[in-house]
């Protein structure tokens, strides 16, 4: 990376470390226009037409919003799924009406606590809200690369039939649907943002690209033990392993990024990230077409000392761009 790029974010650190955080505004490049999303591509995410026959299982009653766990078949076709059953919570707001809604895309996997905090932080304030659920996605010795990419490409299918079945429920406003996430989530909002057209707005928080170089140089103790042990396993480089990835993964935010439109888009980014890399971060930004982004003065995971500003600050970005009155009125 040119040193002149790498001079305006120390600038910024600086500004950052001073105020709590610091925030680029869009300025999308003058020669830069959003491109169609080629046929192809929208093909290779495409599935049969399906009306989802949603299993709907009620878990708790919580005053300003109801919770439900939502249940139906991935429609696919071409290959096998390995997460044949698309699974989420679905939290549907007290308030009446359509209502708009937010879908939030989880980190790792897991039992959600994050982002279920954060899922009912918008249901609490007028919003319908989605937790997706979804598998650890992560390199595994006893499976090729490939199976990476079909994870991430399940994955954004997941989603759009999530959307799918919002669209058939009476009390959403299909014209207000947000997509937010967090890490590994926030690079799966990044890439609904140029597959995914039926969401307005879009969240993408300590994100990056490209997956293969993430997976490669990560710090993270999560990354780098499994990509060790698939290394030792499979007496590969590291050079080796990153052709390989490079060679598969087509689902990325960053080839995707040319089909995304930069105002619909609001990041954080981490400036001491070892996970993803503060330097994935900038990359995608770049790509995005430099989307307005919030800069933090902390790691991956101190970060999320941030959650209450995360979730305030992403609640007022939806309100504006998909015309929410602060009261929950569209």
């Amino acid at each position: 990376m040119p040193h002149s790029t790498l001079r305006i974010p120390h600038f910024l650190l600086f500004l950052s470390l001073l105020s709590g955080c610091a925030t680029l505004p869009a300025h999308p490049d003058a020669q830069r226009r959003v491109l169609p999303l080629p046929a192809e591509t929208a093909a290779y995410y495409d599935y049969p037409d399906h009306a989802p026959k949603a299993t709907v299982e009620f878990v708790r009653d919580q005053g300003r919003y109801k919770e439900y766990l939502v249940k139906f078949p991935l429609s696919a076709q071409g290959f096998e799924p390995t997460e044949p059953v698309v699974e989420f919570e679905w939290m549907e707001s007290a308030l009446p009406g359509k209502r708009p809604v937010i879908v939030v895309n989880p980190i790792l996997g897991g039992d959600y606590p994050l982002e279920r905090g954060i899922t009912r932080f918008f249901a609490a304030h007028g919003f319908h809200a989605v937790l997706v659920h979804r598998k650890t996605l992560k390199i595994s010795p006893e499976h090729n690369v490939a199976r990476i990419e079909l994870l991430l490409r399940q994955g954004v299918m997941r989603i759009r039939q999530i959307v799918d079945w919002l669209e058939l429920q009476d009390r959403v406003d299909t014209t207000r649907m947000g997509c937010f996430g967090i890490s590994m989530g926030g690079i799966a909002s990044s890439m609904m943002a140029a597959v995914e057209p039926r969401f307005g707005a879009y969240v993408a928080a300590l994100a990056g690209g490209e997956i293969a170089d993430i997976m490669i140089t990560s710090k993270d103790k999560l990354l780098t033990k499994p990509l060790n042990r698939y290394l030792e396993r499979n007496q590969l480089t590291r050079d080796q392993l990153r052709t390989m990835l490079e060679t598969e993964l087509r689902t990325d935010p960053v080839l995707l990024a040319p089909y995304v439109d930069p105002d619909d888009v609001l990041m954080f980014i981490a400036l001491f990230d070892r996970t993803i890399g503060r330097s994935h971060s900038f990359r995608l930004r770049k790509a995005l077409g430099y989307p307005r982004t919030v800069l933090l003065p902390f790691g991956h995971y101190t970060s999320y000392l941030c959650l209450p500003y995360f979730k305030r600050a992403s609640l007022r970005y939806f309100r504006h761009a998909l015309h929410v009155d602060v009261d929950g009125r569209p």
